[in-house]
């Protein structure tokens, strides 16, 4: 009985076997941007007529399963126009897709497109600026990401003029160029005004919870500048009248190759009502860029070389100490050098290196306070990708930091030039960081879901005090969900670090701002951030919105001694929070409109305003492209304006300040194939205002025009 069931049983699963009908393969391909080639991800592919469907990856690949081929599919995307296709075969087959608007193709595609940096996670909020498709180039970084919803100018102008993400500025900000961390001994933080915009290809500005994926001093977001990728010959020289600012520069690549030359000089600014900015300098900065290997070329591996030289000289501070205290920086020199290797297996590696120099002196009385700071500092990241499934990603990766050499050697003259005293603030100072983190990525159907944690521990030194060593965690977890109509919603919650500075801690002396005094026992800073977003993407109009809360612990804070020098202090704890809006309506005809606003509060535990906190903020921009068919599509224009309210509860090292109502215009006029004509208009209105709260400030430039020529060839 027992041999003939097994008998049976094997004979019933012959015939099924036999009569049963072929089993459906799975059909896989790609979704790409008509525009730029580059991969979409998140696009929905769903077979026409069935429940089948999938969802694109990072790198636009897709799998329908158990599905016959040929298959008819219908492909759509919150930010591109569906689009109907037939598949052929199991595999290969790429389906493009035309975006609805020009800025979706932006929206959509990360700036970390070098070999050595890092993925945004889809999650947070970002923005991606192009100096290069501004009519006239701006100055320093600050004029390039100050009109970002969020982001705003912060500090005492000029030059080393500094910005704020969503209230937080100073070390809080997290700047990058290319994957290198931008660090210095200035109190008011990192300017990377040693790049010139003419040198920068993208640039990418994050909002949010940041920590985990860019280390301590992210708790507001990072900006990341990216080198420019010259296709061939390209000059570009001009002038305006804010101080006699007058540059020159160009560059030539072939792809792979990009060499580059800036050089931008200012006499003093003034202010509406004729008062002198002490706003000088003269910077010269190159760029080196090559990359080499890569599937295009039939390897595996994938090579980066970054070099990025700098001089800058008689850099004026513009304050209200000026001209009964003038502080000059006659001296700031930079070398950034950088390679990166990224493999076909999913693994990169990138090392750098960058000494710098600044010199500070300040003139009071006839007597002359100088200060020599200069530091070595250097990274190391290794990172790993990995497919685990169609549909979750990882990442790996170990990070090292460091400064090392970093000195503040200090002298003072009298009036009658005889050094009367020295010190060394920081005296061979360093600063080890090391750090492991991880992060998943996980693409079901209808959302991307990331997570992700990062264990950091940092050592500093300086001779005459004791060492100092701290641990920290941080994690976030984010969503982004596309919903019917073009809807989105994303969400994140994340913690974030930052520990004290070398100068904070260690730092005694003199400073662009006047005197400060340091304090070894302050505490690292932690924080937890959320944020929320919704945006709609339709044919013609784009909206976005975004509310945030940030709570810092052992927030750091400037306040002044009664000797008028500043010191820095733990508070208990600070809250920001606000809402930012974004939005842009492209019309008929080559025309648009863009708007930008946000409104953020700041306060420590017991109700006192926080500092850096910018004023609330709401700009529309009517721009016209050479599509529009002004003077037969030769020319195009844009025409911002922006009304700003006042400060009304300044923060510690502020005061109240009043709204303003800004205007400024361009026009671009295609003289010939090659060349370019750029007329600029700044501050139209000439109205007085002070741009940040900050008490040393002073008022922004008056009315200013700028005029540059482009030639490509």
């Amino acid at each position: 009985m027992t041999r003939l069931r097994c008998n049976f049983v094997l004979a019933a699963c012959l015939l099924a076997v036999l009569v049963a009908p072929a089993a459906l393969a799975d059909v896989a391909g790609q979704v790409i941007s008509g525009t730029s080639g580059l991969p979409v991800e998140q696009a929905r592919v769903g077979v026409v007529g069935e429940a089948v469907h999938s969802f694109s990856d990072g790198q636009g690949r897709f799998v329908l399963r158990g599905v016959e081929a040929p298959v008819d599919v219908v492909v759509s995307h919150s930010r591109y126009r569906p689009e109907t296709a037939t598949l052929e075969g199991a595999e290969g087959a790429v389906v493009t897709l035309v975006p609805k608007q020009e800025v979706f193709e932006v929206i959509n595609v990360s700036a970390s497109r070098s070999p050595a940096g890092q993925a945004t996670p889809p999650t947070l909020a970002a923005s991606i600026i192009q100096p290069a498709d501004q009519p006239v180039a701006p100055a320093t970084l600050t004029d390039t990401v100050r009109n970002v919803a969020g982001v705003a100018e912060n500090g005492q102008g000029g030059l080393f003029q500094v910005y704020s993400l969503r209230g937080v500025s100073r070390q809080r900000v997290l700047t990058l160029v290319s994957g290198m961390q931008i660090s210095g001994e200035r109190r008011a933080g990192v300017a990377t005004s040693f790049v010139d915009p003419l040198l920068t290809g993208d640039v990418e500005v994050v909002r949010g919870p940041a920590s985990t994926w860019y280390g301590s001093g992210a708790l507001g977001g990072i900006v990341e500048l990216f080198p420019r990728r010259y296709e061939r010959l390209h000059v570009e020289t001009g002038y305006s009248t804010v101080g006699d600012e007058r540059f020159v520069g160009g560059g030539w690549g072939d792809g792979a190759w990009s060499v580059a030359l800036a050089h931008r000089e200012a006499d003093d600014a003034e202010t509406p009502d004729g008062e002198r900015l002490f706003s000088r300098y003269e910077r010269t900065s190159a760029m080196v860029h090559r990359v080499w290997g890569g599937a295009e070329e039939g390897e595996s591996r994938e090579w980066e070389l970054l070099l990025l030289p700098s001089v800058t000289r008689d850099i004026g501070k513009p304050n209200r100490d000026f001209p009964q205290r003038t502080t000059l920086y006659p001296r700031e020199e930079h070398l950034m050098a950088k390679l990166g290797v990224t493999t076909a297996g999913g693994s990169r590696a990138y090392l750098w290196a960058h000494p710098q120099t600044l010199t500070t002196e300040a003139r009071e009385d006839g007597a002359l306070e100088r200060v020599e700071n200069e530091s070595l500092d250097l990274g190391l990241d290794l990172q790993h990708s990995l497919e685990l499934t169609p549909t979750l990603s990882a990442r790996l990766g170990a990070e090292y930091y460091g400064r090392h050499g970093v000195d503040a050697f200090e002298q003072d003259f009298d009036a009658a030039g005889n050094r009367v005293a020295t010190r060394n603030s920081l005296n061979d100072a360093s600063l080890d960081e090391a750090a492991g983190y991880g992060s998943l990525l996980w693409r079901i159907p209808g959302a991307t879901l990331s997570a992700g944690g990062r264990y950091t521990w940092q050592g500093q030194q300086n001779t005459g005090f004791d060492d100092v060593d701290d641990t920290a965690w941080s994690g976030f977890v984010g969503a982004a969900v596309p919903l019917p109509a073009g809807l989105q919603i994303t969400g994140n919650v994340g913690t974030g670090l930052r520990f004290p500075s070398l100068s904070e801690r260690f730092f005694t002396g003199t400073t662009g701002r006047g005197d400060v005094v340091a304090n070894p026992n302050l505490d690292p800073e932690r924080s937890l951030s959320a944020d929320l977003g919704l945006s709609w993407f339709g044919n013609s109009l784009f909206v976005a919105g975004h509310v945030f809360r940030n709570e810092i612990d052992d927030y750091i804070e400037r306040i002044r001694l009664p000797s008028g020098a500043r010191t820095f202090v733990n508070l208990t704890s600070g809250t920001l929070e606000g809402v930012e809006v974004e939005g842009s309506w492209q019309m008929a005809d080559g025309w648009s409109l863009s708007l930008g606003a946000h409104s953020i509060d700041g306060e420590d535990d017991a109700g006192r305003a926080l500092s850096d906190v910018p004023p609330d903020r709401i700009d529309l921009t009517l721009a016209a492209s050479p599509r529009a068919g002004l003077a037969d599509g030769r020319l195009g224009f844009q025409v911002r304006a922006e009304a700003r309210d006042g400060v009304d509860d300044p923060g510690s090292g502020e005061v109240a300040i009043d709204g303003a109502f800004l205007v400024e215009a361009s026009a671009t006029w295609e003289l010939t194939e090659d060349l370019d004509v750029s007329l600029r208009g700044t501050n139209l209105t000439d109205e007085t205002y002070l741009p940040t709260a900050d008490d040393l400030a002073v008022p922004a430039p008056g009315r200013g025009v700028g005029l540059s020529l482009a030639w490509t060839r």
